[in-house]
């Protein structure tokens, strides 16, 4: 019951940070939130610690606040998503792929154009973080995936962070459209073992994630993930 209690409340902060329910420099404390959510102090603490080393939390005399992020952190945290995704899919070009995972690589571009076609972002969402989870995956790194997983926890770094928030349709289309495209090139790279190039494409696919943070400060987007950053 205690790991369970832990995970649920884990589960639970994690989602309110990231979701802009607690904003960055918010105090938190074990005492209070384990009165607010029912459950002993022990797997909030448990919680907290875990927040802390995710990124999300500092620690300080008082207790835990919830980290604010200077706009040179969101482009830091970017470039260290595409720096790991880069080893990943170098790693990944170096060992060689089968032609099922190939297949099923461009399977999931196919799904990826049609929700272009369609203009369905939310399914575009889910396809675009499948597809960089397959990529990922064919590293066969413990280590790498983690430590990518452990990137895309961070509100602004994930493959799909901001897509949901752009009002500007056409600006936003050629956006998806130029992804795609470095999607087909990072895939033809793993294929072809060209592993220094599948490297510097993912990198560079990455940083058009620096174009969606630019438009959504300057539109001044209420978007959840902005709530963590200093946009002054």
């Amino acid at each position: 019951m205690s790991e369970l209690q832990s995970q649920s409340a884990l589960y639970q902060l994690r989602r309110q940070v990231l979701s802009g329910e607690l904003r960055g420099g918010t105090k938190l404390r074990a005492s209070h939130l384990s009165a607010d959510m029912g459950v002993s102090r022990t797997p909030i603490s448990e919680a907290l610690i875990t927040l802390e080393g995710e990124g999300l939390l500092i620690r300080d005399k008082s207790g835990f606040t919830v980290r604010r992020f200077a706009l040179e952190d969101v482009f830091d945290a970017i470039d260290l998503r595409g720096l790991l995704e880069g080893a990943a899919v170098r790693r990944a070009a170096e060992r060689g792929v089968s032609d099922a995972a190939i297949a099923d690589l461009n399977a999931r571009l196919h799904a990826l154009d049609a929700a272009i076609e369609q203009g369905d972002v939310a399914q575009y969402d889910q396809l675009n973080l499948g597809f960089h989870n397959q990529l990922i995956a064919l590293s066969e790194s413990d280590i790498l995936i983690a430590e990518v997983q452990r990137s895309y926890r961070l509100p602004f770094a994930g493959p799909s962070a901001f897509p949901t928030q752009h009002t500007d349709a056409a600006r936003f289309r050629a956006s998806l459209i130029i992804g795609q495209e470095h999607h087909r090139q990072i895939v033809s790279a793993v294929t072809q073992r060209e592993s220094a190039r599948a490297f510097a494409l993912m990198c560079e696919h990455a940083r058009l994630a620096h174009q969606n943070v630019h438009v959504a400060v300057a539109a001044r987007q209420d978007a959840p993930q902005l709530a963590l950053v200093d946009r002054a």
